[in-house]
């Protein structure tokens, strides 16, 4: 019997003994090195083991919460005690036992492999390959690898016994060009499941490139042009949209989509899904925070809006099922309703021929403020910055460029969507460009 399960019997025995009924336990494992490059040497090395398990018990309508390093009768007694003084609600319920989960393959067990001295190697080859792609690097700072595996398990007491393995590997960093008297920065970063497929030195020269891109960067006059929304600025865009799938606002009443289901309010381009079982996604997993089936649901069909997205509660709440929306971030955390992978589907055609056409265009790669926005109204007005496109050639990088409008409008004037699309963690997207949009100086 592994640790985790051994924490989990304990704790079952521990629960019924004090005559609990209804119950969850989950317990989880992480082990991590990440290593940060520094002066092309080693600038930081952090490892970290952790384990822990963490205890709901429903009493007379209401959850009680609990977590320690192990399963121990204070550990009850804690989560007996918080149900006594938390809300009561019909719609507090666990799930019942699910169906075969399936598999998903999210671990790879050359990960745990993957030594401190291999983590400062990379480390150390990602700032390299950043200093050496252009002479007008003048810095590269926190140039770092990291790799990680975990474990966890969920069992209830309705039925639920849901455990899954994860491997994680990613680098990332910033990197300084400057040229003159002008000082721009990069950023860049990859990630997999599986060892092999991060390139550091890719990585490393994507940070450079991003930082000379925007030497001697201008300001643009007041224009409307159709522009071009980068993976990372469509990425952050959709992030900010994807809560008005969130059945809890939806039911809050703090959606703009709330009552438009069935109706087209997206560009007949967009395609969106929420995807937990793409193996692309950071938190790919068969099942969610509380052991319910994930699943892939179609949230908007060529623009026309089909689903929203619930866990168990607002699902109850809502009178529907729970999609398997439901996030955990680690033992320490109650589950609570979120969005799990929002993918926008990508386009057949291609992007790049299509600005070939088009006078001008500016292409976003940088978006300062998006939270700023109104959620419910879609009202938002954000800083920019970016390159003008001529003909589908750079003509010069732009600074301190200023966007407005209203975001759900905007994703109804999408003139065509990129066919390759980029993995965000939580968000995986192609890039987009729009017909038309009022771009200003800040």
């Amino acid at each position: 019997m592994s640790l985790l399960d051994d924490r989990i019997a304990r704790a079952i025995d521990l629960l019924q003994k004090r005559g609990i009924r209804e119950y969850e336990v989950y317990a989880s494992s992480s082990d991590s090195i990440r290593a940060e490059s520094k002066d092309c040497a080693m600038g930081s090395l952090v490892r970290s083991n952790e384990s822990g398990i963490s205890l709901r018990v429903l009493m007379d309508g209401a959850f009680g919460f609990s977590f320690a390093p192990e399963a121990t009768p204070e550990l009850v007694d804690a989560a007996i005690t918080s149900a006594r003084y938390q809300f009561r609600d019909e719609n507090n319920r666990l799930p019942h036992r699910q169906e075969d989960y399936g598999t998903l393959e999210v671990y790879d067990p050359a990960v745990p492999g993957l030594s401190a001295e291999t983590c400062i190697e990379r480390a150390i080859a990602l700032e390299r390959s950043a200093r050496e792609a252009d002479a007008r690097i003048r810095q590269v700072r926190k140039a770092s690898f990291s790799r990680t595996f975990s474990s966890v398990r969920l069992i209830n007491s309705h039925g639920v016994d849901a455990c899954a393995r994860f491997s994680f590997v990613s680098c990332s960093a910033m990197a300084m060009a400057r040229e003159g008297d002008d000082s721009q920065s990069g950023y860049d970063f990859d990630f997999s499941h599986f060892d092999g497929r991060t390139d550091v030195e890719a990585v490393g020269r994507k940070t450079a490139q991003k930082a000379v891109e925007m030497l001697q960067a201008r300001r643009i006059r007041t224009v409307r042009l159709p522009v071009l929304f980068d993976d990372a600025s469509t990425a952050q865009m959709l992030e900010f949209i994807s809560d008005a799938f969130s059945g809890e606002n939806v039911l809050k009443g703090k959606s703009f989509l709330r009552d438009k289901l069935g109706q087209a309010c997206f560009s007949p381009l967009i395609t969106l899904t929420d995807d937990a079982l793409d193996g692309r996604a950071a938190d790919a997993c068969p099942f969610d925070g509380e052991g319910v089936r994930t699943r892939r649901s179609v949230l908007a069909q060529d623009g026309v809006i089909q689903s929203f997205v619930y866990d168990t509660y607002w699902g109850n709440a809502a009178g529907a099922e729970s999609t398997g929306n439901s996030l955990r971030g680690s033992y320490r955390s109650t589950p609570s309703a979120g969005m799990r992978h929002l993918v926008l589907q990508p386009g057949t055609g291609s992007i790049a021929s299509e600005i070939r056409g088009l006078p001008q265009v500016l292409k976003v790669t940088d978006i300062m403020g998006m939270h700023t926005a109104n959620p419910i109204t879609g009202e938002f007005s954000v800083g920019v910055n970016g390159i003008l496109l001529e003909r589908g050639e750079t003509a010069y990088p732009v600074r301190e460029a200023a966007i407005s409008g209203n975001i759900y409008r905007l994703f109804s004037t999408v003139a065509a969507v990129g066919s390759d699309g980029r993995e965000f963690g939580s968000v995986l997207c192609p890039p987009i460009l729009m017909e038309s949009v009022d771009i200003s100086a800040q």
